[in-house]
């Protein structure tokens, strides 16, 4: 899929120079993995068939229900939107 916007300046840092000085170091390996599945899935469905069980892949509820989240570490989730293919507002927001 393609990212359209991302809005955590350390995962817009890492995507475009491959550089993730602005990212805990201990998250990186798990967010390149996870970075790389959602950029090489078709679809959002897709992605779901590939992510890890530990990744806990989900819909958000509430006010976030457009949104997808996957889990990192402890509190830390990559979160985005989803549309026609797109994915938008890409964060790594620690959310509990």
């Amino acid at each position: 899929m393609v990212i359209r916007s991302v809005r955590h300046r350390g995962l817009r840092w890492l995507l475009e120079n491959d550089d993730p000085r602005f990212l805990r170091s201990d998250l990186v390996p798990r967010v390149r993995r996870i970075l790389t599945v959602l950029i090489l899935a078709e679809d959002i469905d897709s992605f779901a068939g590939n992510a890890r069980r530990g990744w806990r892949f989900h819909r958000l509820t509430g006010d976030r229900k457009h949104e997808w989240s996957v889990w990192v570490s402890g509190n830390w989730r990559i979160t985005f939107a989803e549309e026609d293919g797109y994915i938008d507002h890409l964060n790594l927001e620690d959310y509990h």
